[in-house]
C-alpha cells in the first residue's frame, strides 16, 4: 500500500531541499510498505500552496503528490495553488490537467468540481 507521510524532521527537509527553495518548505516521503518511492516539496504562503518539486520513482505518483500537497495547504487555509513550471513532470501534469490555465489556480478546480445530479 502506498503511503505519503509528512516530513517532520527539519534536517531531512534541508537535505532534500538543498537550498533550492526559500521560505517554509514542507514535504512528504512516499513509501510502498518499506520501499522508498521518493518525495515531494511544497510550501504554503499567503493563501497559496506552491507545489515546488517532486522526486518520485514513478511518474504515475505525481497526481497523488500534487493533490496531497494542495490538500495539506487547503487544510491550513490556502484557497489556491501554483505548480512550479521548472519541474518537468509537474509542468507536464499541469498541462494535462489544466491546459494553458493561469499560473495560480483555485483549489476548487482540483477538488470541488463535482456537480449535483
Amino acid at each position: 500500500m502506498i503511503a505519503m507521510r509528512p516530513i517532520d524532521q527539519p534536517a531531512v527537509l534541508d537535505e532534500i531541499n538543498a537550498g533550492r527553495f526559500s521560505g517554509p518548505v514542507e514535504g512528504y516521503v512516499v513509501m510502498d510498505g518499506p520501499q522508498y518511492l521518493g518525495n515531494f516539496l511544497y510550501k504554503v504562503e499567503n493563501g497559496v500552496t506552491w507545489v515546488l518539486d517532486e522526486q518520485l520513482a514513478d511518474p504515475s505518483l505525481v497526481d497523488g503528490a500534487v493533490r496531497a500537497a494542495v490538500a495539506a495547504g487547503e487544510n491550513r487555509g490556502a484557497v489556491s495553488f501554483c505548480i512550479n513550471p521548472d519541474s518537468p513532470r509537474l509542468a507536464y501534469w499541469k498541462q494535462v490537467m489544466f491546459k494553458n490555465g493561469p499560473d495560480i489556480l483555485e483549489n476548487k478546480k482540483l477538488f470541488h468540481s463535482c456537480k449535483d445530479f
